[in-house]
């Protein structure tokens, strides 16, 4: 029973792997709908309500690799690099008191009854903030999800983290998505914003939208894998194997494909 036992664990294991990085696979090779989402073309590809240039006052904005060297910078802001490389360009923001205003935002072609994927990095720019950023995503101007930043900068105990959000298009051909800043108070609210996406999602498509799903502070957005599935395993006497849901998963994915091998009995 031992024996067999590890190679029904090893096979689990094995295919739920190839499961895992197949589909990671899909979600990394599907198209960035957003033209500059890391703002390594410069200010292009997007508008904005802002202003572009000078940050002194607040409603302005600057794509540029360090926020504590940009154009009208305060004195508390992050020395610190963008999100993709440390060293490339992001959109540093002085946050309006006027939440109407859109920080960022563009057009994109989308398919109908098709999910998609809005994902984003954000940085509080302020060392030490009283007053956090508070983002929120509108698509076709409905509220999709809201992201509230962290106290703190990069260099100053705090990091970059993503914030993730699913939509669904209905009946939808175009999506005009927008994300505008909540909170309006004139005195903190300095953030940066960098590697915007905008995928097709791996999965099922249609039914109604998909409720906001705003990621972890570690930057993943997975959570448990749960199959109402009947699935047991048996070792050679037919005494029933417990299985954890994960390898309920990866045992129909691998009858799916017939990669069981020949000396592990299954039911």
């Amino acid at each position: 029973m031992r024996s067999h036992l590890k190679c029904v664990t090893f096979s689990l294991t094995g295919a739920l792997v190839f499961m895992t990085a197949a589909l990671a696979a899909q979600d990394s090779t599907a198209m960035n709908l957003v033209t500059n989402g890391d703002f390594e073309s410069g200010n292009s590809g997007f508008t904005s309500d802002y202003a572009y240039g000078d940050l002194t006052n607040p409603g302005s904005y600057f794509i540029g690799p360090n926020a504590f060297t940009a154009i009208g910078a305060m004195a508390d802001w992050c020395n610190c690099g963008d999100h993709t490389t440390g060293t490339g360009k992001m959109m540093i923001v002085n946050g309006s008191n006027t939440a109407s205003f859109a920080v960022w935002k563009e057009n994109v072609t989308v398919t109908p009854s098709t999910n998609y994927t809005f994902s984003y990095w954000g940085a509080e720019l302020d060392h030490d903030s009283n007053s956090f950023p508070r983002l929120v995503l509108k698509i076709n101007g409905k509220t999709v999800g809201s992201s509230t930043f962290p106290q703190y900068s990069p260099d100053n105990n705090g990091k970059w983290q993503n914030y993730k959000f699913t939509w669904n298009s209905g009946s939808n051909q175009s999506a005009e998505l927008a994300l505008f800043d909540e909170n309006t108070d004139s005195s903190w609210n300095d953030f940066a914003i960098d590697d915007i996406s905008f995928k097709a999602a791996a999965g099922p498509t249609g039914g109604a939208a998909s409720p906001a799903k705003p990621a972890s502070s570690s930057g993943s957005s997975t959570g448990p894998i749960v199959t109402h599935a009947q699935v047991m395993g048996k070792d050679l006497q037919g005494v029933e194997i417990p299985l954890k849901q994960e390898e309920k998963i990866a045992l129909m994915f691998m009858e799916a494909i017939s990669s069981m091998e020949g000396d592990c009995a299954y039911t």
